[in-house]
């Protein structure tokens, strides 16, 4: 509850959003598109998985490894 209370102040939001983009700067650009296709743009992963030619695993492996970093960096936001 504390952390949706921080997230109402315009400061918080901002680091966060300044947060996500960094962590996203750093990322392959494979990497980086299944994160935005995902989470921006809705897309199911086996669209994901087909428009990289790659398995599903592997987006589904990457993407779960990608939200744990952005975790990781939010929660010190929050903190």
């Amino acid at each position: 509850m504390f952390a949706a209370q921080k997230l109402m102040q315009p400061e918080v939001r901002e680091k966060m959003t300044i947060s996500i983009l960094d962590m996203l700067s750093h990322l392959p650009e494979a990497e980086k598109n299944m994160f935005i296709w995902k989470h921006y743009c809705g897309w199911p992963v086996e669209k994901i998985a087909s428009a990289l030619k790659c398995s599903v695993a592997e987006v589904d492996r990457t993407l779960r490894s990608t939200n744990a970093l952005l975790s990781s960096q939010v929660g010190s936001v929050l903190a």
